[in-house]
């Protein structure tokens, strides 16, 4: 049963966006890092890690 309370709602939320956050971490120190370690002029990673880079960073934000 989930609380009445908007407090325990908004600290339910910023877990979630925690979560995320860390997923999403690894995926771009994991993944895209070393694809565009191996290859850095490629287009497409280096767009996904801007991309991803932005979401990261509103994430960090949501999560405080």
């Amino acid at each position: 049963m989930f609380s009445d309370d908007p407090a325990d709602w908004i600290e339910c939320d910023k877990r979630q966006f925690r979560q995320i956050l860390g997923r999403l971490t690894r995926v771009i120190t994991g993944t895209l890092d070393p694809h565009l370690a191996r290859y850095p002029d490629d287009e497409w990673a280096q767009l996904a890690t801007a991309q991803l880079t932005g979401v990261r960073a509103t994430l960090a934000q949501l999560s405080k």
